[in-house]
Parts: structure tokens; C-alpha cells; sequence
């Protein structure tokens, strides 16, 4: 007789595949439904990636109690988490899942080479090991896809979200330029604001460290959108050497001001010639005029055509002029990421953002379970309170008490906590 256990993660999560398509709910299974995201399987633990977004607040704790049970049903398993999708998405009007920072480059005139810089620096990026990011918000003339070659269409995910291009280089690249693939569109008013809610908040970003929004000139409906509701870390502003750009530029920093979002810098752009050439205007005057406070000084870029092939360049290895102040811009914005990012929640921490209440506090009982008596960390939304009286409940039927509990407040990101349990940590259930 053969023996049919499963022995490996990939065959653990077979089975419990197979044992999810058992469960029953909205009149079907949870994977026909199109409801799991993911099923993840690492050295005996289940996390399950749920889209409740379909399901009310009921079927969402049954759902859950259901993936629970039939994933500690299957052999091989010794622990079950679940996760909401999306759930690492900030708590603002457009809320972006996948990414740990995103950055915008804006410049309210036109033909100052945003896109340029936002293609070489996505690429400077890259090569220093980044997971990196693209966003064409330009609705009307988008050009960031044929710079960084990306090639469409776009596709859609099985719950419905837009997949960004992935280069060569392994930059991921959502545009208009990718899917209206019929012509030129009339894009007005609500028809901007909600493509780039589409294209911006509901895209399956995949781990990205750095997601960089190339805004388009004028401060339109798609500009506003984006710096009023998205979670941005930082702007960078580009601008060339003249009056007119300048009062532009200015335009768009203001705008920055206005919404609490912080500016990284100006990037002079096109300040002179490539290649040891005269530079008849002083970078850091631009700079000054444009935006009153800033992150950093950033080096001026020198016009430089190089800098319209960045697939075809070595940011790590610069040769010309336009190339080392490319470079230097990448460090400069890595610095911003790592100094002003706020704080990151764990890659140890539960993340229960987006659960059920209910079902966030008997997750994070369970988490005892396996705890080991090491302390359990978890990210959540809302108030922490009730979380950890649940769990203080819990311990005491048990006989034990929480010894340390340690709450962070990490903004739009939730709340962390720290919990630890004196004299063990194993807890029976939150009932």
C-alpha cells in the first residue's frame, strides 16, 4: 500500500487545496469563488491570502473558521494563519497594497524630463538590488512603458486586479499606455480620478521595496488624486533652468506642502551640456527658488541622451555625466527611504489587518500555540485594547498572565504589538 501522507510543503499545500475545495460558502468553494489569493505552505504552517471584499462581516469569520479547520484537518500541518489580501495597504483614500514606499516625481510644466528621471532612477534602483515599482499616472501622453520597455497588456488577477508588465531588468509597470491599446482615449474629470484609483490602488503590486509615480504636468485631476489620497513617503520635483519651469515647479511643491507630503528634493534637470561642457546655470539656485525646504540638495542632471536609454546603461558603473548624477540621485532617495520611511512592521509580525475582529483575536491566541514562549508580535487596525484584554482573558483560564505587552503606533500602517506571556505559552481557545 502506498503511503499517501504528504511529506513536502508543496504536497501539504496540494492537500489542503484539495481539502479547501470541500468547504462550502456563497453557494460554492472559497477557491471557486475566486475568494483565496494564495495558499502558502513553510515547515507546517498554512497561511491562507483571503479577498473578504465579497463576503459580509459574518461569512468572513466563517470563512475563516472554515480555512482554520480544514487546514488543521490536513496531515502535515501544525498551524494555520490567515491573512487578509490587500491588507498591507495603508488606511488613506487610495490605499496601495505590495509596496513599502512609494515616491512620487512631479514637475506642474511639461517637457522637463520627469518621465526621463523616473525611467533612469527605477532603473539605478534596480541594479542596486531593489524590488522596484513604476506608476505612469500621465493619462494623456504616457511614454514611462517605452523608456523602461515594457510591453502589455496588462493582465487581471483571478479576483479582478490589474497585473503590472514585469522588464527585464524586473521592474514592474502599470501605465494607461498598456491597456488602451485602441488609440488615444478623452479621458475627463471622474473618468481620470477613477482610472488611477483602478490602475494605482487596486494593482497587484509584488513586493515591491520602491514604487516611484510619474505624475503628468499641470495640476489636474490625476495629480490631485494621487497626492491627496495616496500614502506617499515623498516627492521628488524636476525642473529645468528657466523662469517659466521654475514658477512651475513651484506650483507642484506647494501642492506637496499642502498635503503633508515631504519633498525629497529638486532634481535640475537639463542644467547645461554632457561631458565636462560650461553649465551656464547654478543647480542649487534652481533648487532654492523652486522649494524652500527639502529633504536633501540633489546634484543637477546635464542634458545628456544617454540618459533616454536607461535599459541600455549601468547606473552602477556610470560613465557619463548624466549617468553619475543618476547615481547620485539613487542614493539620495535610498537615504529618504531609509531615515524618513517611518517605522516598518516586522516581516515576524502576524499581520491581521483586515480580519474580523473576532477572528483577529483567536489568531493571535492560536499564535501562542506555536510561540514556543517567545514573544507573539502582530500588526492589526484600530484600537489594540480589546485585542489584549482577549488575550489576558485567555491566559487567565489557563492559569497564566501577560507578563509584557508593548504597543506601536506606525501611523497609516496600524498598530504593532508585542505580547508575552508569563509561565508558558500555550492557551486553549478565546472562548
Amino acid at each position: 500500500m502506498t503511503d499517501e501522507t504528504p511529506r513536502t510543503d508543496e504536497e501539504i499545500r496540494r492537500a489542503v487545496v484539495d481539502r479547501v475545495r470541500e468547504v462550502e460558502i456563497m453557494g460554492g468553494d472559497p477557491i471557486g469563488e475566486q475568494l483565496i489569493e494564495d495558499v502558502d505552505v513553510a515547515d507546517g504552517i498554512v497561511t491562507f491570502t483571503v479577498d473578504f471584499e465579497p463576503v459580509g462581516r459574518v461569512l468572513a469569520d466563517r470563512l475563516t473558521d472554515q480555512l482554520r479547520g480544514a487546514g488543521l484537518a490536513t496531515d502535515g500541518v501544525v498551524h494555520v494563519r490567515v491573512e487578509a489580501a490587500g491588507s498591507d495597504a495603508p488606511e488613506t483614500g487610495l490605499p496601495v497594497s505590495g509596496v513599502d514606499s512609494i515616491i512620487a516625481v512631479g514637475s506642474a510644466k511639461g517637457g522637463v524630463g520627469k518621465t526621463t528621471i523616473t525611467a533612469a532612477l527605477a532603473r539605478a534602483l534596480a541594479e542596486d538590488g531593489l524590488d522596484v515599482g513604476v506608476f505612469d499616472a500621465n493619462v494623456y501622453a504616457p511614454d514611462a512603458p517605452d523608456l523602461l520597455e515594457a510591453e502589455g497588456p496588462v493582465a487581471t488577477s483571478p479576483t479582478g486586479k490589474p497585473m503590472p508588465v514585469e522588464t527585464d531588468d524586473g521592474i514592474q509597470v502599470v501605465s494607461i499606455e498598456l491597456i488602451a491599446e485602441d488609440g488615444p482615449v478623452a479621458w475627463r474629470g471622474a473618468m481620470v480620478h477613477d482610472v488611477v484609483k483602478d490602475l494605482l490602488g487596486n494593482a497587484a503590486w509584488d513586493d515591491r521595496d520602491v514604487l516611484l509615480v510619474d505624475l503628468p504636468p499641470g495640476i489636474g485631476d490625476a495629480v490631485y488624486t494621487i497626492v491627496q489620497q495616496a500614502p506617499l513617503d515623498g516627492g521628488l520635483l524636476v525642473s529645468t533652468p528657466t523662469d517659466e519651469c521654475v514658477r512651475a515647479t513651484r506650483r507642484t511643491a506647494a501642492l506637496y506642502s499642502a498635503n503633508d507630503v515631504p519633498s525629497i528634493g529638486v532634481v535640475p534637470n537639463m542644467v547645461g551640456a554632457a561631458e565636462g561642457e560650461s553649465t551656464p546655470f547654478d543647480g542649487d539656485a534652481l533648487a532654492e527658488d523652486v522649494a524652500e525646504a527639502a529633504y536633501a540638495e540633489i546634484d543637477h542632471v546635464p542634458f545628456d541622451p544617454a540618459l533616454r536609454e536607461p535599459t541600455t546603461r549601468s547606473f552602477a558603473d556610470p560613465v557619463t555625466d548624466g549617468e553619475r548624477a543618476i547615481d547620485a540621485l539613487r542614493e539620495t532617495v535610498l537615504e529618504f527611504v531609509e531615515t524618513e520611511g517611518g517605522p516598518a512592521v516586522p516581516e515576524d509580525a502576524v499581520d491581521l489587518r483586515g480580519l474580523p475582529p473576532e477572528s483577529c483575536q483567536r489568531q493571535v491566541v492560536t499564535e501562542f500555540g506555536v510561540a514556543d514562549e517567545e514573544p507573539v508580535s502582530v500588526v492589526l487596525r484600530g484600537d489594540p485594547d480589546d485585542l489584549v484584554d482577549v488575550v489576558d482573558e485567555s491566559l487567565a483560564r489557563d492559569g497564566r498572565s501577560l507578563e509584557r505587552t508593548d504597543v506601536d503606533d506606525l501611523g497609516y500602517d496600524g498598530w504593532l504589538v508585542e505580547l508575552e506571556a508569563a509561565g508558558g505559552s500555550t492557551v486553549e481557545s478565546a472562548t
